[in-house]
């Protein structure tokens, strides 16, 4: 997935992986199997080191605090140091810098703009932008490969979400309180006029004074649908959470709990709208929940894997259109989940040690695999399902489960995206 952009910051270091025949990441229930062969794609994945790009002979690109523009055509590096930041721009495929940029103090990228052209760097801190530490103010950069083109020392703790579409202006999260946060809302920075305003609703009005949605998300993921220039977030776990909408109609702040919802950011018209999922979505634990976008841009899907429900969203209409069931992997309580959509529309979910595809007529092909699921990408033109596992990234046919090839990965933490290797 990835759109989910990556939506996550990785802190650095290093990480080597090297090609091993033989290593299967699925134990005896595999349908069928062959000497595997290393993944010749390459593998964008996390470790403990931090984000790197793997080919079949090893690393193309070292690890360090990265971010992934949309596409995967480039990776941008930030190695800092405590005066300065070297920005550095990969090629995913020649893993070669494409360019290099020096920034003026500690920065750590965080977005990329949709035209792979700018990027955001913004202040160093937590463990992820949705997860930062307190800071009052914080300095934003966006520079492109010929230098800094703005930097703005802004009061408030904030985080960089996505461009806009014409880059001129840049979404953020703002946390609150600052110091010590444990909410937070999206805003826009006007990068010309270096101001932070709030979002305007789907009827492209302004969000007036006190009725922006304030939100507390245990997890979250997203899509980003390039055609329509929106950005599909999942949010679970929303104590005490009112949707613009409801505040704007003066609902009460006691009204009951909404416990997931998908969050619809137009990156173009710059309008935000929040679509509820229903129960059992949010009720079970957030790392159990994923989200993917088909093919063809017609469904985004929301899957919560412990009790096997999907939810599908118009991307459109701006609602559920419909829900159903599946068998639920094994072990997928409590679990992380991931999913991803095939040919013919299939959706792909995996969560504790198992893969399974569900189709429109029921529950198509199923595997089980040696360690728990730890990210999976669906190639929907050639049907191969990368799966991330504890020491391997396992390459599957979807129809069969049929291993195709296995990389060994080290300390793998999650496998983010796989980008076709030039032939």
């Amino acid at each position: 997935m990835t759109t989910r952009r990556d939506l996550l910051r990785l802190a650095g270091g290093a990480v080597g992986a090297a090609a091993l025949a033989g290593i299967s990441g699925c134990d005896e229930r595999t349908p069928t199997r062959t000497r595997d062969a290393a993944v010749a794609d390459r593998l964008v994945v996390e470790t403990a080191g931090g984000l790197t790009v793997l080919g079949g002979a090893g690393p193309v690109i070292p690890a360090g605090p990265a971010v992934l523009g949309a596409g995967g055509a480039r990776l941008v590096r930030a190695t800092t140091g405590t005066t300065h930041t070297e920005m550095v721009t990969h090629d995913v495929n020649t893993g070669q810098a494409v360019s290099r940029t020096e920034l003026g103090g500690a920065l750590q990228p965080r977005v990329i703009s949709p035209d792979g052209r700018l990027v955001a760097l913004a202040t160093p801190g937590g463990s992820s932008p949705y997860k930062p530490a307190g800071r009052v103010s914080t300095t934003l950069v966006v520079a492109d490969s010929g230098g800094e083109r703005v930097r703005l020392d802004l009061p408030g703790n904030l985080e960089p979400e996505a461009f806009t579409a014409t880059g001129q202006g840049l979404f953020v999260l703002d946390y609150l309180p600052p110091n010590a946060p444990d909410r937070y809302r999206v805003r826009l920075v006007d990068l010309a006029e270096h101001r932070v305003t709030p979002l305007l609703t789907r009827l492209k009005q302004q969000v007036p004074a006190g009725a922006e949605e304030e939100m507390r998300g245990e997890g979250r993921q997203a899509v980003y649908h390039p055609r329509r220039e929106m950005l599909f977030t999942l949010y679970t776990h929303q104590p005490d959470h009112l949707h613009t909408r409801d505040l704007v109609a003066g609902a009460r702040r006691d009204a009951p709990h909404v416990h997931a919802f998908v969050h619809c950011l137009n990156l173009r018209e710059q309008w935000a709208y929040c679509v509820d999922l229903p129960a059992p979505f949010g009720e079970k634990p957030a790392a159990g929940h994923a989200i993917a976008l088909s093919p063809d841009g017609s469904r985004v899907a929301v899957v919560e894997a412990t009790t096997a429900t999907v939810a599908y969203v118009d991307p459109d209409q701006l609602v559920v259109s419909s829900t159903g069931r599946f068998s639920p992997p094994a072990g997928a309580a409590g679990a992380a989940a991931a999913a991803g959509f095939g040919s013919g529309g299939r959706l792909v979910v995996g969560a504790g040690r198992e893969v399974v595809v569900v189709a429109a007529t029921g529950d198509g092909p199923r595997w089980s695999c040696a360690s728990p699921v730890r990210g999976l990408v669906v190639h929907a033109d050639t049907d191969k399902v990368y799966v991330g596992q504890a020491d391997a990234v396992v390459c599957h046919a979807l129809d069969t489960g049929r291993v195709l090839a296995s990389t060994p990965v080290p300390g793998l933490v999650a496998l983010r995206d796989v980008i076709a290797a030039l032939r």
